[in-house]
């Protein structure tokens, strides 16, 4: 037998009890937070308690991606025009309704899919305006567009932010003076792909700073100079940082990744190099794209100790045209200057698959190694006592140099244990 149905809890009226309508406001707002825009608007139809709540909300998260802005363009070849008319409608009208003395905990924008023309780049500096009016704690602006939409001037707006995510605009030397001064509990910077006409990346607070893939129009060198950070991504572009990048005051640093996006083409030894000297006081480093030289001690007069050291990942480095016992020759050298290091790992390191791939010669030419001979290495090894794994990622193994790989590995660190693992590209 079917259980019965439990019937609904009736105030003495006979209305149902509206138990999540009986909340404080300060509570119901933390709940909305958690929406996009659209759905908490949507909560003021529930009942006549809920209909101005949405003014009032803390949070602000606009997305274009919301299925309610998207058309299907397979019927409706005005698709991406009638998706932007939903989007501005929306957006505008959000804004203008909401309550002007409230501050905000954070307001967010993400308007990516959507054509370039100056009526949109107009509405999207619209809407980051009106966004900044409201001193947010947290600011994330995610926008597509060429040319890169100017980042508005944020004066006394700035006062209580503690999170500024930028993602495709143009941040002129302004920005960079916002920084320095006019930020004061400023902790958590991303910029990724921007394009910046500042050069000095100066904050007292900054505790997590990224610059993703960014281009410097200044042509000078890039400083940065943030005494409280603990954590530092940088992502180099090829040729938009030829004039090299200064890192000063990183004693707080405790993770560190460098990425030259160039494979160090376009980024050259010394810049490298200096970077690694700033890099000194970490204890996570990650380094993608380094060449050979670069982390050979021998060629710096000043190569840095790494003495907090614990975990080292190497991704795509040691690709220049050498010897394989030159390559290892420098990692050597390097975990040699780094004491306490406990992990290292090496993803797609030593040999470039893709450029061998193509200088393969046809199947019915090529020659099948039945032998391999591997070079007797030096007896007068360093020891690592505190270096227990090495993990080799890789992609494909040609020509057995996977095993002349770990081969020399365990020759040149003999103290750790050699972890395999293949690429996993999905």
């Amino acid at each position: 037998m079917a259980p019965k149905p439990r019937a609904k809890r009736m105030r003495s009226g006979g209305h149902a009890v509206d138990r999540l309508g009986d909340l404080p406001d300060a509570l119901l707002h933390v709940i909305l937070s958690f929406l996009p825009a659209v759905q908490v608007v949507r909560t003021s139809v529930l009942s006549r308690r809920w209909r101005d709540l949405w003014r009032s909300t803390p949070c602000i998260n606009i997305d274009d991606a919301e299925h309610d802005f998207l058309t299907s363009t397979r019927r409706n070849r005005h698709g991406p025009a009638e998706n932007w008319r939903k989007l501005e409608n929306f957006t505008t009208n959000l804004l203008l309704f909401r309550i002007n003395d409230t501050s905000l905990n954070k307001f967010r924008i993400s308007a990516c899919h959507w054509p370039d023309d100056e009526l949109r780049r107009r509405d999207i500096d619209r809407w980051v305006r009106r966004g900044i009016r409201y001193r947010p704690q947290v600011l994330e602006i995610i926008i597509s567009a060429s040319p890169a939409v100017p980042f508005p001037h944020m004066g006394a707006s700035s006062c209580r932010l503690k999170r500024l995510q930028i993602h495709y605009m143009y941040l002129d030397d302004q920005f960079g003076r916002l920084l320095f001064s006019g930020c004061p509990v400023l902790e958590d910077l991303a910029l990724s792909m921007c394009r910046n006409d500042f050069r000095e990346f100066k904050s007292r607070t900054l505790k997590k700073l990224a610059i993703d893939r960014c281009v410097n129009l200044t042509g000078d060198p890039v400083v940065i100079a943030a005494p409280s950070a603990a954590y530092l991504r940088l992502s180099i572009p090829p040729d938009c940082y030829s004039s090299g990048v200064s890192m000063c005051k990183t004693a707080s640093l405790v993770k560190a990744s460098v990425d030259v996006l160039c494979l160090g083409e376009t980024f050259s030894l010394i810049h490298q190099r200096r970077i690694l000297g700033s890099l000194c006081n970490v204890t996570n480093l990650e380094l993608w794209g380094f060449q050979r030289r670069a982390m050979l001690v021998e060629e710096s007069a000043e190569f840095p100790i790494f003495a907090n050291l614990q975990t080292l990942l190497l991704n795509r480095c040691f690709l220049d045209k050498c010897d394989l016992s030159d390559k290892l020759e420098a990692l050597g050298s390097f975990v040699q200057n780094a004491p306490c290091l406990e992990k290292l790992t090496l993803i797609c390191c030593m040999f470039d698959v893709e450029m061998e791939t193509e200088e393969m010669e046809t199947e019915e030419d090529q020659v099948v190694r039945e032998t391999i001979t591997l070079q007797r290495q030096d007896q007068n090894n360093n020891r690592f006592p505190k270096l227990k794994f090495v993990e080799v990622v890789y992609e494909e193994d040609h020509d057995h140099q996977l095993v002349e790989l770990v081969w020399g590995i365990g020759r040149k660190l003999p103290d750790a244990n050699i972890i395999l693992r293949k690429l996993n590209l999905d």
